[in-house]
């Protein structure tokens, strides 16, 4: 009978996976210190290279890419179908943001939560909002390598992941720079804007100050 847990702490997950793998176990607690020190972007990125590297590690496949790795731990039943659905759909997956953070201009995407019944957006260019998704997926994605990688074990671990994943809402949405610039309060751009490139563009809006902010500033400034 497997020892059936519903989820581990990460401390504990990097317990377990010290022992296995002091290389691997160090990298996780890297990564931890670095959500503890603040530098929310780099844990996340070293995140999704450290699932990625333990899958290829599972399977003993260097060669595939990330999509098809995953498709074969679902074949060989290391993953289910709401965990494959996590990681690997088209939209909305761990797959499609490690993509997005690794290969695309991330001005274009915000992370969409809804806070007090309103679509709130969080720039994936800002550090404070790789905490929040840090934060909503982190346990996840200890616990699963930790179920995967306990199948070394005498004993393997067996992890049920499906409430949990099924109560993360991860919703990626690709704006515009000129709603970029709508969203920090311009109302209007210069005429030169429709010569510019669109990588241009989004490196001007992401850099424009946000005049609501300014404008919640100046109201609190008292004149004598």
């Amino acid at each position: 009978m497997m020892p059936e847990k519903i989820i581990y702490s990460k401390s504990k997950v990097i317990d377990y996976i010290w022992q296995y793998s002091k290389y691997h176990g160090n990298l996780f607690i890297n990564c931890e210190n670095l959500y503890k020190e603040k530098n929310w972007y780099a844990c996340t990125i070293l995140l999704f290279n450290l699932i990625e590297n333990i899958f290829k590690d599972t399977i003993c496949d260097y060669e595939s890419g990330f999509h098809d790795i995953i498709k074969k731990l679902k074949k060989r039943l290391f993953i289910n179908d709401i965990e494959y659905t996590f990681l690997n759909a088209p939209k909305n997956s761990i797959r499609n943001l490690r993509n997005i953070l690794a290969h695309s201009n991330i001005a274009k995407y915000n992370l969409v939560y809804i806070e007090e019944w309103k679509e709130i957006l969080y720039p994936i260019t800002e550090n404070e909002s790789l905490l929040k998704l840090y934060e909503e997926i982190s346990d996840v994605l200890f616990n699963l390598i930790l179920r995967i990688l306990s199948s070394n074990f005498i004993s393997p671990i067996d992890i049920n992941l499906n409430k949990l994943i099924q109560g993360i809402k991860l919703v990626i949405k690709e704006i515009s720079p000129e709603e970029i610039l709508k969203f920090k309060g311009y109302d209007s751009w210069y005429l030169d804007w429709l010569n510019l490139s669109e990588d241009q563009k989004y490196r001007l809006a992401e850099n424009a100050s946000d005049v609501n902010i300014c404008q919640q500033i100046f109201k609190h400034i008292k004149y004598n």
